[in-house]
C-alpha cells in the first residue's frame, strides 16, 4: 500500500467527522438566537480575492488556499514571503543556491531548483496584479502587505502559463480613510537595524494617499574566518590559487520606497496607482562544504571548517538589484458587475559578483554578471454580479517581457582535470530573449440548486518567445576583452488551452464540500546558459527550446466550522499528472543542460486546521505529503557510461520536495491585571522530512529532516505603541535548502541561523 493511501483513511475519518459536527452545529443553531455563533467571538472569517471574483470567504471558496494575515506576519516576524511558505502545506519558497534575489518555489512537487533565468518558474508571483516575469527581485518584503494568498495546484485559467505549481499573490495594502502615521524599528544580531515609516490619509472626500518607506539593514549571520586549513602539497598549487578574505558575505541594504494614490471619483468606479522603488545592495552566496573531494583534496590539501553557518571564500561577494514596478487598477461597477482594467509595468537591473566554488581558491567565480529586464501587461476583466445563481469572470490579458544578460565565468581548469598544471580561464555568453503572450479567459458558477454549484472555465494562450545568444565559452587570451560575440538566433511559439471543472456542496453553512479537475502548463523555455555542443552536432543545439509542460490535476476537499465557531478544519487530496517534465541538470563542471524527457505522478494530502478553545487562545497547524515518483526519464546518465539510465532514473526522487511538511503555532492574547495594556505570546514549531536537494539524488547532498522553532512575545501598553521581542531558529538548527555537486567537493546553500531582536512601533 502507498503511502498517500495509507494516509488516505485518515483524511476519510477527518471528513466524516467534520460532517457530523458540523451537521450537529446547524440543528443547533436553529433553535438558538441569530446572535450565537456570530463572528462576536470565535475564530475570525478570512476573507480572499485570489479569484478575482470580489472579496470572498474563504470558508466558501472551492479550492486550496492558504491566507495569511497581517497580524500573523507581524508575531512571527515575517519579513519575506521565503519565510511565509512554512506556514502552508506542501510549500517551500526558497532562494536560488547562487545568486541572491532569485526565487526557487515550490509547490506541490512542482519546482525549479536553479538560477537559470530563461527557465520559466512553475509556481509564479503576483504583486498587485502583476505576474512577475523575470525571478530576480521576486523574494518580496512582506512590509507593507494587506493580504498573502498562496494558491496551491495549477492556476490555468486564473493566470495562464506558469503556474502549474500554483500562485503567490501579494496585495499592498491601500491608503486608510483617516490620516494616520506608523513609525517602526527594529534591532537584532547580525547587525540587525530596520526603520520603517507609514504616511496615510485622505486628501479630500474622494483622493486617499500613502507613502511607505523602508530600509533594512544588517551584516548577515555567514562569516568568513578563514576557518579553513591547509596542507601543503608538492604542487605547492593552493598557495597560488588562495584568498584570505574576511568579513560578512550574507548582508543586505534594502531600501523600499511605496507611494500609493486612491481616487474614487464616482460611487461606481475606483481607480488605484501603486508604484513601488526597492534597491537592495547584497553580498554574495552562503556556499559551504560538505564534502569535499577532487582537485580540493589532492592537489589543494584543503580542510574545510566543520559544516555550521561558517563560510570561508577567497572574495566577499556583491549583489546589487534594483527594481521598479507600478500598477494602475480601475474598477467600474455597471449594475450587471464589475470591469476591471490592472495594467503594470516591471524593470529589474541586477549586478553581482559571486564566489560560487564555496572555498578559500580560485576554481569558479562569477564576476560583474548583469542581467536586466523590462516587463508590461495589462488584463481587462468582467465579474457579473446579476444574478444569485449564475456567476461570469471573463477577460483578456496581454504581456510582453524583454530580458539581456551578460554572464561570466572566471574558471580553473582544475575543476576538469586535477591531473596537469592548471591554468585560468576567461568564459562569457550573453543573450536577449523577447517573449509576449496573448491569453482569453472565461468561467462560469452556475448554482443549479441550493447550495449545489458547477463551476466551468477555459484560458486560451498564444505565447511567442526570440532569443539572440552568444553562447557561454571560453575567451581568447586574458580577460574578457576578446570574448566572442558572434549570436545565434531562435524561436519558438506555442498555443495551449488550460480548462478547469469543478463541482461544489454547500451542505450547510458551516460545511462545503468540492471536487476539481483543471490543467496548466509551463512555457517552452531556451537555455540562456547553453554551452556550445561538441562536433559534429550543431554548436547551437543546447539553446532550445524546450516542449512545454503540463499538469493535469484533480483534487477533492472540505471547508468545515465547527464548534460554534471555535474549530476550523480544511483538508485536500489531490493527484497530478505532470508531463514533459522540463529539468535542469548542472554538471560536475557546473554547465547546465535542460531535460525534457520524464513523466510523474504526483499524490499529495493537505490540512489545515485552527482551534479556540477559549477567547484569546488560538491553536494553528497544517499537515502536508507530497508522495511524487516519475513514470519515466529518458535521457539521463546516472553511471557515468554516456548511456542514458531510464530503469535507474525513474527510481529519483524529486530534488527539493519534502514528503512531509508540518507546522504548528500557539498564540495567546492576554492581559496582566497589575501590568496596563494588553499582551501577546507566539510559539511556532516546523518540520521537514528528508530532503533530495539535487536532482540525481546524490547521497552526501541529502538534508536529513530538521524542525524549526520560533517565539514571539508583544507587550501593547496603549492602543498607539507595541513593543515586541522575537526569535527565529532558537534551536540555532544546522540545515541547507540547496546543494551544487562538482568534482572539487558537494557544498550547501542556505539555511538560516538563529536570529533574535527588539522591534518597536508606533501609531498615531
Amino acid at each position: 500500500m502507498s503511502i498517500f493511501n495509507r494516509h488516505l483513511k485518515w483524511v476519510m475519518l477527518l471528513a466524516s467527522a467534520s460532517i457530523i459536527a458540523t451537521g450537529k452545529a446547524e440543528a443547533q443553531s436553529s433553535d438558538q438566537s441569530a446572535e450565537t455563533g456570530s463572528e462576536s467571538h470565535g475564530l475570525t472569517d478570512i476573507v480572499v480575492t485570489a479569484r478575482k471574483q470580489g472579496a470572498e470567504s474563504l470558508q466558501r471558496v472551492p479550492a486550496a488556499i492558504t491566507a495569511i494575515s497581517t497580524d500573523t506576519l507581524d508575531k512571527a516576524q515575517i519579513t519575506s514571503i521565503v519565510d511565509v511558505g512554512r506556514l502552508a502545506p506542501n510549500v517551500q519558497l526558497q532562494t536560488a543556491a547562487s545568486f541572491p534575489g532569485f526565487a526557487n518555489f515550490t509547490i506541490r512537487g512542482l519546482s525549479v531548483n536553479n538560477s537559470l533565468r530563461t527557465l520559466d518558474p512553475t509556481v509564479v508571483v503576483v504583486a498587485d496584479g502583476i505576474a512577475f516575469g523575470d525571478p530576480y527581485g521576486t523574494l518580496v518584503d512582506t512590509f507593507d502587505l494587506g493580504s498573502v494568498e498562496i494558491l496551491r495546484g495549477p492556476q490555468g485559467v486564473l493566470l495562464g502559463r506558469n503556474a502549474t505549481g500554483g500562485a503567490v499573490v501579494l496585495k499592498s495594502r491601500l491608503p486608510a480613510d483617516s490620516f494616520g502615521v506608523e513609525a517602526s524599528v527594529r534591532v537584532g544580531n547580525g547587525g540587525r537595524f530596520d526603520q520603517s515609516l507609514i504616511v496615510e490619509g485622505p486628501l479630500n472626500d474622494r483622493l486617499r494617499a500613502k507613502i511607505a518607506v523602508l530600509h533594512r539593514k544588517s551584516r548577515g549571520l555567514s562569516e568568513d574566518r578563514n576557518g579553513g586549513t591547509i596542507v601543503p602539497t608538492p604542487t605547492g598549487t593552493a598557495a597560488q590559487l588562495y584568498g584570505n578574505a574576511t568579513g560578512h558575505e550574507v548582508r543586505d541594504d534594502v531600501v523600499l520606497i511605496r507611494p500609493t494614490i486612491v481616487w474614487e471619483p464616482t460611487d461606481q468606479v475606483d481607480i488605484s496607482l501603486i508604484a513601488e522603488h526597492v534597491d537592495a545592495t547584497y553580498g554574495g552566496n552562503d556556499a559551504r562544504i560538505i564534502v569535499p573531494r577532487g582537485p580540493l583534496l589532492s592537489v589543494l590539501g584543503y580542510t574545510p571548517p566543520p559544516f555550521s553557518y561558517e563560510i570561508d571564500h577567497d572574495i566577499i561577494g556583491r549583489t546589487k538589484i534594483v527594481t521598479d514596478r507600478a500598477t494602475l487598477e480601475a474598477n467600474w461597477n455597471v449594475g450587471a458587475g464589475t470591469i476591471t482594467s490592472s495594467t503594470g509595468w516591471r524593470k529589474v537591473n541586477h549586478d553581482a559578483t559571486i564566489d560560487i566554488d564555496a572555498t578559500p581558491f580560485t576554481l569558479l567565480h562569477f564576476p560583474d554578471n548583469k542581467n536586466d529586464s523590462d516587463q508590461f501587461s495589462s488584463e481587462l476583466r468582467f465579474a457579473s454580479s446579476f444574478s444569485d445563481r449564475i456567476k461570469i469572470l471573463a477577460g483578456a490579458y496581454y504581456q510582453h517581457l524583454t530580458m539581456t544578460a551578460v554572464e561570466r565565468r572566471i574558471r580553473n581548469t582544475l575543476i576538469v582535470s586535477a591531473a596537469g598544471p592548471f591554468t585560468i580561464q576567461y568564459q562569457e555568453g550573453t543573450y536577449r530573449q523577447t517573449s509576449s503572450n496573448k491569453s482569453v479567459f472565461a468561467n462560469v458558477d452556475w448554482t443549479v440548486l441550493d447550495g449545489l454549484t458547477l463551476s466551468g472555465g477555459a484560458r486560451y494562450t498564444s505565447e511567442r518567445k526570440a532569443i539572440a545568444i552568444a553562447l557561454l565559452r571560453t575567451c581568447p587570451g586574458v580577460g574578457f576583452d576578446a570574448c566572442l560575440t558572434d549570436r545565434q538566433r531562435r524561436k519558438g511559439s506555442w498555443n495551449d488551452v488550460s480548462p478547469r471543472a469543478a463541482i461544489s456542496w454547500q451542505a450547510n453553512r458551516d460545511l462545503l464540500l468540492y471536487g476539481s479537475w483543471t490543467r496548466g502548463f509551463r512555457s517552452g523555455n531556451f537555455n540562456g546558459r547553453a554551452t556550445p555542443a561538441p562536433a559534429p552536432a550543431d554548436p547551437g543545439a543546447g539553446i532550445g527550446p524546450s516542449d512545454p509542460e503540463k499538469a493535469t490535476s484533480f483534487e477533492a476537499g472540505f471547508k468545515a466550522t465547527f464548534l460554534d465557531r471555535r474549530a476550523r478544519l480544511n483538508v485536500a487530496v489531490f493527484v497530478t499528472k505532470y508531463d514533459d517534465i522540463q529539468k535542469v541538470l548542472t554538471s560536475t563542471q557546473s554547465t547546465q543542460t535542460i531535460l525534457n524527457a520524464a513523466s510523474a505522478t504526483i499524490k499529495g494530502i493537505e490540512v489545515e486546521a485552527s482551534l479556540q478553545p477559549i477567547d484569546g487562545l488560538t491553536f494553528d497547524g497544517a499537515f502536508g505529503l507530497t508522495d511524487a515518483s516519475y513514470d519515466r526519464f529518458d535521457g539521463l546518465d546516472l553511471t557515468g557510461d554516456r548511456i542514458p539510465d531510464p530503469a535507474l532514473a525513474k527510481q529519483l526522487s524529486f530534488e527539493r520536495v519534502p514528503k512531509y511538511t508540518a507546522t504548528a503555532a500557539a498564540t495567546y492574547d492576554f492581559s496582566i491585571p497589575v501590568v496596563p495594556g494588553d499582551w501577546s505570546a507566539r510559539v511556532s514549531y516546523s518540520y521537514f522530512s528528508k530532503i533530495y536537494t539535487d536532482l540525481i539524488n546524490t547521497p552526501q547532498a541529502v538534508q536529513p529532516g530538521y524542525d524549526l522553532v520560533d517565539a514571539s512575545l508583544s507587550y501593547m501598553p496603549t492602543e498607539q505603541l507595541t513593543i515586541r521581542a522575537y526569535g527565529r531558529n532558537l534551536s540555532n538548527t544546522n540545515y541547507f535548502d540547496a546543494t551544487q555537486t562538482p568534482t572539487w567537493g558537494i557544498f550547501g546553500f542556505g539555511g538560516s541561523p538563529r536570529t533574535y531582536g527588539v522591534e518597536a512601533t508606533i501609531r498615531f
